[in-house]
């Protein structure tokens, strides 16, 4: 009984030992079964291929041929070339057919896939698209071809940009005034060594605008030009310009200064003088004075008639020759006759040039600037009326709104207190 026991214990415990290995076996003829089916899928799809499959691409291939063919027998071009495009896979024979069926984009879409530039270029001109034969050329190097197409098509901007990348730069700078970019075409002259074209032509850049922060530097820039090639009073009335808005601007008064002293040395004096020879640290007669103060504003008013900057009246630019003739030369004043908004840089009005003349005006009448601000005329000279001293106190505000606030006022004003002048002679 015991060997019947100890066999029994012997079998139950080799038995999963037993199913272990049953399982592997089975696990493997699975994995083995698999990869069978696999490759005979491929070994049969090999065949297939390269039997019944190649028999019936051939023949589907046929079909889609003759499908073709017949189209384009009945003149179905672009319908036959969809099909050599699409399905036979004949890029060139299909861009002939579009091209054959006048479909130019997409004609000239498969030339430039099949690297025929000029035959792309000849299609994109014919479907009236001149940028893509442009930036055709442009791909292939050939800016001066693109420059014409431009040109032909009306584009002169881009027709400059491309005569400029073909190294063309006066006839660059020729397309660019066309298309009125005068900046760069002045640039493109000046790179030429055209400086006083190249000037001209930066002048028509700045024709019609208006001085501000964004394009002061332009008008800098011009001044500068125009002073290189000799044409110092422009270049004055530049930098003039410049000093009206902004007179802090860089070194704009520091030239003004150097400009303005050489134009007044070429200047002839013969015969002349200016309101500062008149002066010279001593005052004028009171009758002469008035007179010859009323003379300025009336020369002062025909500036302005002929376009005359604002700002720039002092005793050393106001002459007077032998016949007692004014002309004012517009060079930059002391900042004793300069108004308080110019020095600060606040835009000019008239009211400015009328605290000029009130500050000439008592320097005429007291002999110098001394007591300006501080003394009235009257107390200088008390033989002087005081309509007079007040006519000067109302030119000389500091604040420009309690100024006369134009010659025509400064005028009026004289002509009223003359008439009040000769009812009181009449009534004695």
């Amino acid at each position: 009984m015991s060997c019947i026991a100890a066999a029994e214990q012997n079998a139950s415990s080799a038995n999963p030992v037993i199913e272990q290995i049953k399982s592997t076996f089975h696990l493997l003829f699975i994995v083995i079964a698999i990869l069978a089916v696999v490759v005979l899928f491929f070994i049969v799809r090999i065949i297939y291929r390269n039997t019944i499959g190649k028999k019936l691409r051939t023949t589907l291939t046929e079909d889609y041929r003759k499908a073709a063919e017949a189209l384009k027998k009945e003149g179905r071009y672009v319908s036959a070339a969809v099909i050599f495009e699409n399905r036979l896979r004949d890029t060139e024979t299909a861009a002939s057919l579009y091209e054959k069926g006048s479909d130019f984009r997409k004609a000239a879409e498969l030339y430039n896939l099949l690297g025929m530039s000029e035959k792309s270029r000849e299609m994109y001109l014919k479907d009236n698209n001149p940028d893509a034969a442009a930036q055709s050329f442009i791909m292939d190097g050939d800016y001066e071809n693109a420059a014409k197409i431009y040109g032909q098509s009306g584009k002169k901007l881009d027709a400059a940009f491309a005569l400029e990348k073909a190294g063309r730069r006066l006839a660059a700078s020729r397309a660019y005034r066309e298309a009125g970019k005068y900046k760069r075409a002045s640039e493109l002259l000046e790179e030429e060594g055209m400086t006083k074209e190249a000037v001209e032509m930066f002048g028509l850049y700045l024709i019609g605008k208006e001085i501000d922060s964004t394009n002061i530097n332009d008008f800098y820039a011009y001044a500068s030009k125009l002073e290189k090639v000799g044409k110092t009073e422009n270049a004055v009335k530049a930098l003039a310009l410049i000093d009206r808005f902004n007179p802090a601007y860089l070194d704009v008064r520091e030239r003004l200064h150097t400009l303005t002293s050489f134009q007044w040395d070429t200047i002839s004096l013969e015969g002349k003088t200016t309101l500062r020879g008149m002066i010279k640290g001593s005052k004028i007669e009171p009758k002469h004075c008035l007179k010859l103060w009323l003379q300025i504003l009336k020369t002062l008013q025909n500036a302005y008639k002929s376009g005359r900057g604002l700002g720039f009246i002092s005793p050393e630019n106001i002459i007077i020759d032998r016949s007692n003739n004014m002309s004012l030369l517009q060079s930059i004043p002391t900042s004793a006759y300069t108004s308080p908004e110019k020095l600060k840089g606040i835009e000019l009005q008239p009211c400015a040039d009328v605290y000029s003349l009130g500050v000439i005006l008592y320097e005429m009448l007291t002999g110098s600037l001394d007591g300006l601000g501080f003394q009235r005329v009257t107390d200088i000279n008390p033989e002087l009326p005081d309509w007079l001293d007040e006519m000067i106190i109302k030119c000389i505000k500091k604040v420009k709104e309690d100024r006369y606030q134009s010659i025509e006022e400064i005028l009026e004003d004289i002509k009223l207190l003359s008439k009040s002048k000769k009812q009181g002679l009449q009534r004695q």
